[in-house]
This record gives structure tokens, C-alpha cells and sequence, in this order.
């Protein structure tokens, strides 16, 4: 075999393995869209724990503010109970509109999604996904905000340390 051949076939093998590598790069394969479906039922099931949180944070919330504050004023008479009643509101209020957001969420989710094509199922579920990510920060936010108010009073949820308490599973 001469040079000249070996360069043409060294060529073509070249242009063949570069064709199918921009073949490759060029055609991503469009997820299935079980598996996208799949990652925002994760999320939701994630986001329903924080929905579990929310509900033990208003509910001391709540007791902070109709009885702990009346306690906490005899022992410090310059604390404005007024002031942190509306604080309280406010936390309340914000942990209520996450809850209220994500039942709405649930309520329009569909996840049979029949007559669609995947990359219809697929847009959907991803739309979806951002849509239960917004929902995720919201509970996050409000979360961190009520854990931060209920610790300046040394208050947690009655269950959260057994919550977190992995070594008794």
C-alpha cells in the first residue's frame, strides 16, 4: 500500500468518526419522559415533607402567640407583644400562602398524560418542574424564617429533633 492510499483511508476513517461524533453531539436524545415525571414526584414528595414542617411551625406559632407571649411578658415586661403578634402574623401568613400554593400545584398537576407525545409529556413535566422548584424555595424560605423566630424564643417544633434523629432508624 502506497502513502497516498493511507492518507485517504486515514482521512475518510477520520471524517467518518467526525461525522458521527457531530452526529452524536448534534442529536441529543430527548429524555423519556417517565424519568422527568419521575424526578418531580421526587421533588413533590420533598416538598410535602416542608408542607409537614410548615404545619408543626404554625402550630407553635400559634401557641407562642395566644399563650407563650403572655409568659414571656412577665418575664420581660419591655417585650411589645403587639410588635411580635404581627411578626407572628406575618410568619404564619407566609408558611399559608406556601401550603395554599401547593395545593393549588397538586391540584392542577397531571400526571397521566395521555394522547401527548413524549416530547410533549417532556415540556410538560419540565414546565412542571419549575413550577414545584418555586414551590420548594417558597417553603424554604418561609421555613427558615419561622425556624429563626421560633429559636430567638428557644422554641422548636415538638417533633423536629425526633425528626432529625436518624440513629433511631
Amino acid at each position: 500500500m502506497d502513502i497516498k492510499n493511507l492518507i485517504k483511508k486515514s482521512l475518510g476513517a477520520l471524517g467518518a468518526f467526525a461525522f458521527c461524533a457531530a452526529m452524536t453531539i448534534g442529536c441529543k436524545s430527548e429524555p423519556d419522559y417517565k424519568t422527568v415525571r419521575q424526578e418531580v414526584m421526587d421533588l413533590h414528595d420533598k416538598v410535602m415533607g416542608d408542607g409537614e414542617k410548615a404545619v408543626k411551625n404554625r402550630m407553635v406559632l400559634d401557641t407562642l402567640s395566644k399563650v407563650r407571649l403572655k409568659e414571656l411578658k412577665q418575664a420581660k415586661p419591655d417585650l411589645d407583644t403587639t410588635e411580635e403578634k404581627n411578626k407572628i402574623s406575618l410568619l404564619i401568613a407566609k408558611l399559608n400562602k406556601a401550603d395554599d400554593n401547593m395545593m393549588d400545584w397538586m391540584h392542577h398537576f397531571q400526571p397521566d398524560i395521555e394522547g401527548k407525545s413524549n416530547g410533549e409529556a417532556v415540556k410538560y413535566f419540565q414546565a412542571e418542574m419549575i413550577r414545584i422548584k418555586k414551590l420548594d424555595g417558597e417553603y424554604k424560605k418561609a421555613l427558615d424564617e419561622s425556624d429563626a423566630y421560633l429559636e430567638k424564643f428557644n422554641l422548636k417544633p415538638a417533633s423536629a429533633v425526633a425528626e432529625h434523629d436518624h440513629s433511631k432508624h
